[in-house]
C-alpha cells in the first residue's frame, strides 16, 4: 500500500473535528505537556468558556473517544498524549510524558511544535528503540534500521472510549528494530502492516495538518 493510499484510507476513518473541538483538543494537549493532569475549570479558563461549556464539549464523542481521566475527573491522557507511566516514554522539555503507541511520537511533537526524546520498547524482548523526533521529521534513531507496525482502525475505533481506542488499535502499532523482525510479528497479527519512519511520520504530519490545522 502505498503513502498517499494508506493516508486517503485513514483520513476517511477518522471524525472530523468542529472548529470549537480543534481548540479545545489544542490546548489539552498544550496543558498535558506541562506534565500534570488537565482539569476541566483550566481549560474553561484558558479558552474563555465556562466550566459547563468546557463539559459540554468534552462530552462530544469526537473527544470523548481520545480522553482518558483519573477517580477526581482531571485529564491524565489525550489523543495518544499522557501523563501517568505507559510503556512508551516521551520526554519534552525536560518533562517525562509518555505515548499511547509508537506512532503517538511521531506526531504530538508536530502539535507541540517541540522537539522530544523517545524510547519505545519493541515486543517480546528487553531491547528499547531510541528516537529524536522534532516538527518537520525523526531527527535520530537508533537502531537505524527501525520501522514501525502500523493497524488501520475501524470507523468505530474513536466512536468508543480511550481504553477500547487503545486496545483495539493502540496496541498494534509498535517500533522494530529493522524490517525482518517487524514483517515475523505482523504476520502473527492480521491486518497490520511494516511501514518506514519516513512514511509514518509523514502520515502522522498529514493527519495533524487535518484534524488540527497544524
Amino acid at each position: 500500500m502505498t503513502l498517499g493510499t494508506l493516508t486517503s484510507d485513514l483520513l476517511v476513518r477518522l471524525p472530523t473535528m468542529t472548529e470549537e473541538e480543534r481548540y479545545l483538543g489544542l490546548e489539552i494537549y498544550r496543558q498535558l505537556s506541562r506534565g500534570e493532569p488537565v482539569s476541566t475549570p483550566g481549560l474553561a479558563e484558558a479558552l474563555d468558556l465556562t466550566t459547563y461549556e468546557a463539559n459540554e464539549l468534552l462530552a462530544h464523542p469526537n473527544l470523548r473517544s481520545l480522553t482518558y481521566t483519573d477517580r477526581d475527573g482531571r485529564i491524565i491522557g489525550f489523543g495518544g498524549l499522557a501523563v501517568r507511566p505507559m510503556p512508551h516514554q516521551f520526554d519534552v522539555g525536560g518533562r517525562r510524558l509518555y505515548t499511547w503507541c509508537a506512532w503517538d511520537s511521531l506526531f504530538i511533537p508536530v502539535i507541540l511544535r517541540q522537539t522530544a526524546d523517545v524510547e519505545s520498547p519493541v515486543p517480546g524482548d528487553s531491547s528499547l528503540i531510541r528516537l529524536r523526533v522534532g516538527r518537520e521529521g525523526v531527527e535520530r534513531v537508533e537502531p537505524q534500521d527501525t520501522v514501525m507496525s502500523f493497524l488501520l482502525p475501524t470507523a468505530q475505533t474513536f466512536q468508543a472510549d480511550a481504553l477500547k481506542a487503545m486496545a483495539s488499535f493502540c496496541h498494534y502499532i509498535f517500533f522494530f528494530p529493522d524490517r525482518e523482525r517487524a514483517a515475523t510479528w505482523t504476520a502473527r497479527h492480521p491486518d497490520t502492516a511494516v511501514i518506514s519512519l519516513a512514511d509514518a511520520f509523514e502520515l502522522g504530519r498529514q493527519v495533524v495538518a487535518t484534524r488540527w490545522g497544524r
